[in-house]
């Protein structure tokens, strides 16, 4: 093989490395971005089912002074 092939040949390897690095680089980015929609939903989840479980005790609470009038009068 003769310098001017070698040449060739060792641009082709370099342009492909470099499209192949980009390309990773943008899958990373992408991943990091779907990571941070993820790591938002989850929050958001989070606080509903916080406000949930709120609910429920109070509706417990209610329930529970309703059903004990109910037994005082009884």
């Amino acid at each position: 093989m003769d310098g001017g092939w070698a040449l060739v040949i060792s641009a082709l390897i370099t342009a492909l490395g470099g499209v192949a690095v980009v390309m990773f680089a943008q899958m990373k980015k992408e991943n990091k971005d779907d990571h941070a929609v993820v790591a938002g939903m989850l929050q958001h989840i989070y606080r509903v089912t916080a406000r949930v479980e709120t609910k429920v005790e109070k509706v417990d609470s209610k329930l529970n002074t309703h059903i004990e009038d109910h037994s005082k009068v009884s």
